[in-house]
């Protein structure tokens, strides 16, 4: 039963549907489950829109059947371009954790003091060996100071998922739980990363006004 339904499931992954061209696509949204810190986001900080490589750069969802292969799946896509689809996810997660009072995204022209810019390298599904097929995120996120004109800090955070069911239901089930998960590894790197910054400002800060 297994290998039947592994061959179906795999059957979809051709890009084509036997209703495209007679109905639009259902469409599924990433969304962030709730999250909290013990820290507070003090200073302004505006979140890119996500760069990605072309096939990625897509409202398709996308499958990687091979190192040098890229598809998509037949029934379902995303509500948008995936770059503008984890921009809102995430500034929704960052929202919820850190209160929504100094973030936005750069497109809205607002004064902030960083930069969050973010490379999606990989945001797919992954079908394996033995029966398995996962959900594959690889994004790096870069921290830029906009006054100094200068990369605070930048990291590549890696999550992969396992699909419970060959249903379009389980698969995004799975991205949002991935994602979600990718966020929550990369929080806490942010969070120190502003703390650093803090700390040191607060020290130049100090040392400078002794010089006087």
């Amino acid at each position: 039963m297994k290998k039947i339904s592994l061959i179906i499931y795999l059957s979809l992954l051709t890009g084509c549907s036997l209703f495209e061209g007679q109905e639009p696509l259902p469409l599924y949204t990433l969304k962030s489950e709730t999250s909290h810190s013990n820290h507070d986001l003090n200073v302004p900080l505006a979140i890119d829109l996500p760069v990605s490589e072309e096939s990625l750069n897509t409202q398709r969802i996308a499958v990687t059947p091979s190192p040098y292969q890229r598809d998509y799946l037949a029934d379902g896509q995303w509500p948008d371009r995936l770059p503008k689809i984890v921009q809102g996810a995430l500034l929704e997660n960052l929202s919820q954790r850190w209160g929504a009072a100094h973030l936005s995204r750069v497109s809205d022209g607002l004064l902030a003091t960083y930069m969050l810019q973010l490379e999606i390298q990989d945001f797919s599904v992954h079908p394996l060996e033995k029966e398995c097929v996962e959900v594959h995120m690889k994004v790096l996120f870069k921290i830029v100071n906009f006054n100094a004109r200068s990369v605070l800090a930048a990291h590549t955070f890696s999550q992969k998922t396992r699909i419970s069911s060959f249903t379009m239901i389980g698969i995004v089930e799975a991205f949002n739980k991935g994602f979600h998960d990718l966020v929550e590894q990369a929080s806490p790197w942010m969070e120190e990363t502003f703390l650093k910054e803090s700390s040191l400002n607060a020290r130049n800060h100090k040392l400078g006004g002794k010089s006087r």
